[in-house]
């Protein structure tokens, strides 16, 4: 039997590809984000081969990505790390 969670779960999924959308049709260009942009990546996700450097690329052309050695909760499991690349992201 499915849960709530669960069924939340998989719409999210479905919904979002792993938390970016896909580019529209008419191109990134007209909706890139113009100001720098960081994207911290749990390790999990570039060993399954997931490129989240490359999909952000496509929306922000000034993204700086980074593989932390962690889960899903960064903030808690990685917070030097996450804490240090905030930090460089508002002196860019």
């Amino acid at each position: 039997m499915r849960t709530d969670t669960h069924r939340t779960r998989e719409r999210t999924r479905h919904r979002t590809h792993f938390g970016v959308a896909p580019v529209p049709a008419g191109g990134a260009a007209a909706s890139a984000l113009r100001m720098p942009t960081t994207v911290p990546q749990q390790d999990r996700g570039s060993a399954l081969g997931f490129d989240a450097a490359a999909r952000w690329r496509a929306w922000a052309p000034d993204v700086r990505h980074q593989t932390v050695g962690c889960g899903h909760f960064m903030a808690e499991e990685a917070p030097t790390t996450v804490i240090a690349a905030l930090r460089e992201l508002l002196r860019r």
